[in-house]
């Protein structure tokens, strides 16, 4: 993982995404409001080099955090948007193939960094890991919060759409059902109830913040482009479709 970090802090388009968003400079003030856990990639390379991740999995959650942030703030389209979407697809690329090249499966980190590093051991995670400790920390949804999220899955629609179809595609492929049932070919669902905790809290946490930038109308458009880290209701059996889109 100190490899692939390493090697995606030289690409010139990361740049925006190598240090915390300095929003006091930028004069972004609801950039605290929105964007709760801020995160960036000298940020992770600072806690692998100080062993305070105990899994590439919470290491790769850091990174996909910046992601998140950048998408949540600023506006769907935008340059900032459009950037970290890219990055995000190429990131998971080469995670996948680390994953399969050292045979770390989903959590296992030691064996990925005594090979890449000579290190051993491990740490506790740090308290701003994106995916906010271990599996076990994140209970599973309610009933009403699987309602909840599929109802406003529909509400985010666009590129922001394609961003959690693109999560659940990527880490939990079984989640997605393609026209079954009598629905229509092109037509996919999510069986929410197959998401694990850890996942449907992130993507959850990331439709809610997506929602609240959207209902933030009086943000400037200006706003939104400086900063770069920045309804048919879901049924109770925790399920939501809509139509096939381009990934």
């Amino acid at each position: 993982m100190s490899k692939l970090v390493s090697s995606m802090m030289t690409k010139s388009d990361t740049a925006p995404f190598r240090e915390p968003v300095n929003w006091r400079e930028l004069e972004l003030w609801d950039y605290p409001k929105i964007i709760k856990r801020p995160m960036d990639l000298g940020t992770v390379k600072r806690k692998l080099e100080s062993t305070q991740y105990e899994t590439a999995n919470e290491c790769a959650e850091d990174i996909r955090l910046i992601w998140s942030n950048c998408m949540t703030y600023n506006q769907e389209g935008s340059d900032f948007y459009l950037l970290a979407q890219a990055l995000s697809r190429k990131f998971e690329d080469r995670f996948r193939k680390v994953r399969a090249e050292y045979d770390v499966g989903g959590d296992a980190y030691d064996n990925t960094k005594s090979k890449s590093d000579g290190k051993g051991g491990s740490a506790e995670n740090g308290s701003g890991s994106a995916a906010g400790g271990k599996m076990g920390d994140h209970k599973p949804p309610t009933l009403e919060e699987k309602t909840q999220f599929a109802g406003n899955i529909f509400k985010i629609g666009g590129d922001a759409l394609g961003y959690v179809m693109q999560v659940i595609d990527l880490r939990c492929p079984q989640a997605i059902e393609r026209g079954n049932n009598g629905a229509a070919e092109d037509e996919l669902e999510i069986n929410v109830d197959t998401l694990d905790p850890r996942t449907f809290a992130e993507l959850d946490r990331f439709i809610q913040d997506k929602l609240l930038v959207n209902s933030h109308s009086g943000r400037s458009k200006s706003s939104k482009s400086k900063g770069a880290d920045g309804n048919n209701g879901g049924s109770a059996s925790g399920s939501a479709a809509f139509g096939k889109r381009k990934r």
